[in-house]
């Protein structure tokens, strides 16, 4: 089996996971609004297993395993978890934002609109979907 196929297969198991024990498992049943909890995450889960299916399948490309590209995702994880903490210390409102702004300074974007637009724009969406759509609290 290549890393293409090994890839797919990982990622098709993430997403069953995610969908026979994460989301039953971590999401609160709610009777309010129009659009359940767990309605958004089975959908991605479904899409990841899909895909991780197909790329199983159907791999293409050749994979290679880089060392230094590797560091860089878990840099990312860390970053990631470190959101996830200050999420719960200090709000989801003053934290997200920080996030977005290190993640992209991190990946080199330096246009102010950019940045801006990000910042501002990626946290108050997610902030919209889950407060107003799901009637569901953020941290």
């Amino acid at each position: 089996m290549n890393l293409n196929r090994l890839s797919g297969l990982v990622v098709a198991v993430a997403g069953a996971i995610l969908f026979f024990w994460v989301i039953p498992h971590h999401t609160e049943p709610a009777d309010v609004g129009w659009l359940k909890p767990a309605t958004l995450p089975n959908i991605t889960a479904i899409m990841i297993i899909i895909t991780g299916a197909t790329h199983f399948v159907f791999p293409t490309g050749k994979a290679t395993f880089d060392a230094a590209f590797s560091l860089r995702v878990g840099l990312f994880f860390i970053i990631g978890v470190i959101g996830l903490f200050l999420m719960d210390l200090i709000g989801f409102t003053i934290a997200a934002p920080l996030l977005v702004l290190t993640l992209m300074l991190i990946i080199g974007e330096r246009r102010p609109l950019w940045l801006v637009s990000g910042v501002v724009l990626l946290p108050a969406s997610i902030w919209l979907c889950v407060d107003f759509l799901l009637n569901r609290p953020l941290p």
